[in-house]
């Protein structure tokens, strides 16, 4: 049986997660976006929910050399 501790790391990593997910979402969800940016978006958030997605420090590691 999982610790308390140990359940409150994993709350915490799905909290993480979804906050992710809905930071793609709403981040797409302009009056301009088109059917590919909105199909993108909620691929991205299927990602990050699935865990295939990136964290934001590799996100933050990419985007200085792009």
């Amino acid at each position: 049986m999982a610790s308390n501790t140990e359940l409150q790391e994993q709350i915490d990593d799905q909290e993480e997660m979804i906050s992710q997910a809905l930071e793609v979402l709403e981040e797409s969800y302009t009056p301009e976006a088109t059917r590919a940016d909105l199909v993108s978006a909620v691929s991205g958030a299927i990602d990050v929910l699935s865990g295939e997605g990136e964290s934001e420090e590799e996100e933050e590691e990419e985007e200085p050399g792009e």
